[in-house]
């Protein structure tokens, strides 16, 4: 239930399974039917359909290709260009449904065109992580995620039942350049914020939510559970030396997504049992409040 509540936090805001081994040979791609050429009444009616997508795909599928671990990724729009790779991110215009064609989740609900994800730190269940370092910026794609790559044995009681695959419909909107990628940091800043920095005003004190993640956990801390924002000031080491350089800068309201490699983060040590030794790590942050202490 926590990897639906993140993403569910994670489109508010702008809006626990190892990654499989993806190197097993994948079977041959093949043609399945002629798909439609009109691609603005394709988009339209996915666009407009609100609670069921069940014959959605019917006509409209060009290529399907099936891998090992029972993924399946079933292309209705082709895009160009390189795939995805792990450390990215992608706008993304997305529905979840079950096999009955049930839509139990998407950005339309929050009325966002698309929303932000980073690949490969489990923002959500592991089977979108091995389909989306599949897909081109362009791609729209169904991808069948069996259960095991879904929430297993898990349930969201009353919306995805134990046992069950997702279906997973998605757009890739666009590839988004990070604002800092140096010294082992990646950041992007998802929403603007104003006032004052910790650079300006070193007297200061600032405070954020963060839900942290890894690619081998995808729960390592989330502030907004009990609702305790981690509090920081200049010349303080409570928080690891990535996060120090950003906090630096950062203003009130603003939002990020930062993966810091391991120097930046937990080095060689680690963190308990809940980061490995030179393990990246992923921080969706939130920026709640700047003040003087």
């Amino acid at each position: 239930m926590n990897r639906i509540l993140l993403f569910i936090f994670l489109v508010s805001l702008m809006a626990s399974c190892h990654t499989t081994n993806t190197k097993k040979k994948d079977t041959t791609k093949k043609v399945v039917e002629k798909p439609l050429k009109n691609t603005a009444q394709i988009e339209g009616e996915f666009r407009t359909t609100k609670d069921n997508l069940k014959s959605f795909e019917k006509g409209k599928v060009s290529d399907v290709k099936s891998f090992p671990n029972g993924l399946v990724i079933k292309w209705i729009l082709k895009g160009k260009g390189r795939k995805l790779k792990k450390g990215e991110m992608a706008l993304i215009d997305y529905r979840l449904a079950l096999p009955d064609g049930k839509i139990v989740d998407g950005n339309n609900r929050i009325n966002m065109p698309f929303i932000p994800f980073v690949i490969g730190y489990n923002m959500q269940t592991p089977g979108w992580d091995l389909a989306l370092q599949e897909l081109t910026p362009g791609d729209f794609v169904k991808i069948e995620i069996p259960a095991e790559l879904a929430l297993g044995s898990k349930e969201i009681k009353g919306v995805i039942p134990s046992n069950s695959p997702n279906w997973l419909y998605v757009k890739v909107v666009a590839l988004v350049t990070p604002s800092i990628h140096n010294d082992g940091i990646t950041s992007w800043k998802v929403k603007n914020g104003e006032g004052v920095t910790l650079a300006k005003n070193p007297g200061q004190e600032i405070s954020f939510h963060a839900m942290v993640s890894t690619e081998s956990k995808p729960s390592v801390m989330n502030t907004r559970l009990g609702n305790y924002p981690i509090k920081y000031a200049p010349g303080q080491k409570t928080i690891v030396p990535g996060l120090r350089k950003i906090m630096k800068n950062a203003k009130k309201g603003e939002r990020y997504f930062v993966i810091l490699d391991a120097p930046q983060a937990y080095g060689s040590r680690g963190y308990a049992d809940l980061v490995k030794p030179n393990e990246q790590v992923f921080y969706n942050i939130e920026i709640m409040d700047i003040r003087a202490m």
